[in-house]
Order: C-alpha cells, then sequence, then structure tokens
C-alpha cells in the first residue's frame, strides 16, 4: 500500500524545513501526533523517534534518510509489516511544494491493508493541511 499527498505551501523552503525537521515540536501544529520522544537527539540517519498517534500504539522511528533542507525518510516495523514514510521539500515560484508517503510492505501489509488504509490517509492528509498552516501562519 502507498499513499501520497502533495501541498503547495507559501514559505521558503528553509521555513518549512524548520518546522518539518523539529520532530519533537510536531504535536504543536499536527493533531495526528499526541507527542514525540527524541531517542537519540535530533534528525540524522540512524537516530530514533518514539512517535505516539492518536487511537495508535506508540512506534519507534528510525531514520534511515536526510538531505538537509530538503528530505528525509523513517521506517518502523509491526505487525509483520513495515511503514517508510518520507517527507519531501522543493522550491516553487510562491514558496515550496511538500511531497508526503506513506509505503506499507511486508508479509502482512496485505491482510492489514484494508483495515488501517484509511487512517493512514487521513494522517497524510491531516499532516500536509497541518503543515501547510503552521507555516504559512502570520507569526512564522
Amino acid at each position: 500500500m502507498r499513499h501520497e499527498t502533495t501541498v503547495t505551501i507559501s514559505a521558503p523552503p528553509t521555513e518549512v524545513w524548520t518546522v518539518l525537521a523539529d520532530v519533537p515540536g510536531w504535536p504543536g501544529w499536527t493533531p495526528t501526533v499526541s507527542s514525540v520522544e527524541a531517542l537519540d537527539g535530533e534528525l540524522r540517519v540512524g537516530h530514533r523517534f518514539r512517535v505516539k498517534q492518536p487511537g495508535v500504539a506508540a512506534a519507534v522511528w528510525d531514520v534511515v534518510e536526510v538531505e538537509p533542507g530538503s528530505s528525509f525518510c523513517w521506517a518502523t516495523r509491526f505487525a509483520g509489516g513495515r511503514m517508510v514514510a518520507s517527507h519531501w521539500i522543493r522550491a516553487t515560484d510562491g514558496g515550496s511544494a511538500v511531497q508526503l508517503r506513506i509505503d506499507f510492505t511486508g508479509g502482512l501489509a496485505r491482510l492489514l491493508t484494508p483495515l488501517v488504509s484509511g487512517r493512514i490517509r487521513r494522517f497524510v492528509e491531516t499532516e500536509a493541511a497541518s503543515l501547510k498552516q503552521a507555516c504559512e501562519q502570520p507569526t512564522r
């Protein structure tokens, strides 16, 4: 299963990256994240974050790729599957385009997809809209 969305944000990539890369700050701008605990510190390859989302057990996400200022990917394993969440920012004439993608793979992914795909879709769409709102606030 894969779900992705792209949102246009009226803010430069540097400002969007500041919000997106502050993973422990996510509960302050998106309702899809209840809490984040940085287990190893900042957003770097090999570092881990414990993320709690509403209605979902806490999961540890391992950072597998970071391109400072433009992208990061992290992954978690659970229930016979693996989820990879990718976040990309690119400059546009009016600010930034942000693409968010979730890939759910593994032995049980096919069986679990019907049960979780709606929630995953809602979380990705809400995260994109919330990021847009957070980055376009007049106080930023």
